[in-house]
């Protein structure tokens, strides 16, 4: 198992921890690849360029994993290194018949693709009033929404020479849109396409580079030359603090490695087959006193549901479901999940015949008292609902 490396950005020291992420959908016009899976999803009316972005519709896509494990269960404590062991799919027969494929990523030196990766993050408050002006970690807090969208392309340079596996890849920034809405503050936005808005911050990410070490299951364990794209979005305002948080580390790791795939000890599969990946959130209101509500562990089950033909080539469909991980105590104990209920779907297309993540959606809500109150609070009503979602598409190259 490959350990994460620590590296330091303007002097401050990180652990890059792996994550795992890729989504998708096609829209009329545009060139970039795949369908719709099945994921319940409804992206934030608020937000006007990603309403806008997506023909005026909120993204609403039928259920279909009424068939697979939902909801916040606990699952058994499992390593969450790039290679996660495999969770054996029920008896099936159509299963067991079925042609066994391999789903790894494929580099080869020179490969370029073009991603666009958006994300929103919807964080609301429910509880009395009183409950909410009591609770001075709240105020003022009725409702955050934040939401970004980051095109890029990915260059592979060549592998790693302690991983033959792994390769290194240069990343170049070439749009990027943000929105952020809070109740009494000031909207701050952002769309690199605009003209008036080139003397933002954000325009300084355009044409920004780094680069990232990724090996075939998806598993990102290093970002380097950060540091110019870093300093050149450094300053005093709102504007500059959200802009540098898109080329922090946490955000690149979601941005190029949170679709996990399955590694060498589950091997090829079957349809129906299933295996393990973990996500780690740092769930946040920016903007407000509960900036952070806590870094929390998810871990995931991929189901192979099917095999299709595609003008792209032959394509697998992946559906997921999520639940959080308990952490241990000093005692080594487990500790109690901290969310009074919890969603967490997914889906995705993988490009067999490229070795490449066509697209991939992802939405997860958790719902937890609020911050300050402790244990599971007596009123319903007096909680924090925080809602994640990310869309994962290839785009097609000029």
């Amino acid at each position: 198992m490959k350990s994460s490396k620590i590296i330091s950005l303007d002097d401050e020291p990180y652990s890059l921890v792996a994550y795992a992420l890729t989504s998708y959908a096609a829209r009329p016009g545009d060139s970039a690849h795949g369908t719709v899976l099945g994921v319940g999803i409804t992206v934030g009316a608020n937000m006007t360029y990603l309403k806008d972005h997506l023909y005026g519709w909120h993204v609403l896509v039928g259920i279909i994993l009424a068939m697979m494990l939902f909801g916040c269960s606990p699952l058994p404590r499992q390593g969450a290194g790039p290679e996660p062991p495999v969770v054996p799919a029920e008896p099936n027969e159509a299963a067991a018949q079925s042609e066994k494929i391999t789903l790894s990523l494929e580099f080869e030196p020179g490969t370029k693709t073009r991603y666009r990766v958006t994300t929103e993050a919807v964080t609301t408050m429910e509880g009395p009033e009183t409950a909410v002006r009591d609770n001075a970690s709240t105020a003022p807090f009725p409702k955050v929404s934040e939401s970004s969208e980051v095109v890029f392309t990915q260059e592979v340079l060549g592998t790693v020479p302690e991983d033959t596996n792994a390769v290194v890849a240069l990343v170049t920034i070439e749009q990027a849109r943000y929105v952020r809405t809070s109740t009494g503050q000031p909207d701050l936005a952002f769309d690199s396409q605009k003209p008036a808005d080139q003397n933002s911050p954000f325009a300084k990410l355009i044409g920004q580079t780094y680069t990232i070490e990724i090996n075939p299951l998806g598993y990102v364990s290093g970002v380097f030359n950060l540091r110019p794209a870093r300093l050149a979005v450094r300053g005093p305002t709102a504007a500059h603090a959200a802009a540098l948080d898109l080329v922090s580390p946490p955000a690149i790791f979601s941005r190029h490695g949170s679709f996990s795939l399955p590694g060498p000890d589950v091997g090829s599969l079957a349809i129906g087959g299933r295996w393990r990946g973990v996500q780690q959130v740092t769930l946040k209101a920016p903007g407000t006193d509960m900036d952070r509500m806590g870094t929390h562990r998810f871990e995931k089950i991929y189901l192979l549901e099917s095999v299709e033909q595609r003008p792209v080539g032959t394509v697998a469909m992946v559906v997921l479901t999520g639940s959080p991980r308990p952490r241990k105590t000093p005692d080594g104990r487990l500790a109690e999940v901290p969310f009074l209920s919890c969603s967490y779907v997914g889906s995705g297309e993988f490009n067999l015949d490229a070795g490449r993540v066509e697209g991939y959606l992802e939405h997860l809500e958790v719902r937890m008292p609020l911050p300050g109150t402790g244990s599971p609070p007596a009123e319903e009503d007096r909680i924090v609902i925080a809602t994640r979602f990310c869309w994962v598409q290839r785009l097609d190259l000029d």
